[in-house]
């Protein structure tokens, strides 16, 4: 045999192992089963929606360890991306239970699944969204904005005209506008409306009414927080104080925030959600509950307006 035979001979039995050796992976990894799956979907990118994700993750693992994998997608925004990846996860037998955040992958989740558990968190109007559904159990993020109101007007107790950031494309941020501008009523305030769909128009319209207004809110808004560093620069700048919906925005600039804290919601939805699938309860036995605001203060902006605004800090007026 010359060598060259002999060359082709080994090659083809290193060809023969190999391809073996790939049948043997591939037969393996088939009969290794997957793991069942939890499907998060977030509507976008958010500090808040990112913490109540994160608080979820971690209850949920506490409670059962590895047993569960999980994907996690995210709509950028979109409430069409939102129905499309509904619409692949649910039809994944794979997946056991899913967890929303944000009303718009909540009720693209309940539009697709009446079966398999849903749990939600940074929901506002959770009945008013179609959310109430035998499947279905998570913790809203809804208080009452009259308590924003108040804390405001208590925090700028000289304030008379108060700007109100909302969203006109957001049929939430409309509901709050109304519940905002009766609040203000109360407290004998002028409400100014602020408005703008897109990022761009929120600035321009704020920098329009900045000598309109003596102090500023903001209800919760994925448009609005997306440039909260930049609002909350410009009411610094003007001696505007800014009190936001949302204490997890606080960190951006607004002087104070009264709200949630989203990632301890997140929590109670996993551990909630732990119940569930260790056989304790079923969705609807949970159901859709409510939790107590939080303030927040950012010191610095305080320490930025303190000599131009007549302040009281959130231990004076509460």
């Amino acid at each position: 045999m010359n060598g060259k035979n002999m060359k082709t001979k080994v090659f083809a039995i290193i060809g023969l192992v190999l391809l073996g050796a790939g049948i043997f992976f591939v037969m393996r990894q088939r009969n290794v089963p997957k793991k069942p799956t939890i499907a998060v979907l977030q509507i976008a990118s958010h500090p808040a929606l990112d913490a109540a994700r994160d608080g979820f993750v971690e209850a949920f693992k506490a409670g059962l360890g590895n047993e569960y994998a999980f994907v996690f997608k995210n709509a950028d925004g979109s409430v069409a991306n939102a129905q499309t990846i509904a619409q692949s996860l649910t039809a994944r037998g794979d997946v056991k239970g899913f967890f929303a955040l944000g009303t718009p992958a909540a009720q693209a989740l309940v539009q697709k699944e009446a079966e398999r558990p849903i749990f939600f968190t940074a929901v506002t109007y959770p009945e008013k969204s179609g959310l109430v559904q035998s499947n279905v159990a998570g913790i809203s993020d809804f208080f009452d904005l009259e308590t924003l109101v108040a804390f405001a007007h208590g925090m700028v107790p000289e304030g008379k005209n108060m700007g109100i950031l909302y969203n006109p494309g957001s049929e939430v941020t409309q509901a709050e506008m109304q519940e905002i501008e009766q609040a203000c009523a109360d407290k004998k305030l002028t409400p100014v409306r602020i408005a703008g769909v897109t990022e761009s128009d929120i600035l321009g319209a704020l920098k329009g009414n900045l000598r309109k207004i003596d102090l500023c809110v903001a209800p919760t808004d994925n448009t609005i927080s997306s440039v909260m560093p930049a609002l909350a620069q410009m009411c610094k700048t003007a001696n505007i104080p800014l009190i936001v919906a949302d204490k997890t925005l606080v960190a951006a600039g607004p002087i104070a925030g009264v709200g949630m804290d989203y990632y301890q919601l997140g929590f109670n939805v996993g551990l909630a959600a732990v119940r569930v699938f260790l056989g304790e309860c079923t969705a609807a036995e949970i159901g859709i509950l409510n939790a107590e605001p939080e303030i927040a203060v950012n010191a610095e902006t305080v320490n930025a307006l303190a000599g131009n605004v007549q302040l009281k800090l959130p231990k004076e007026n509460l």
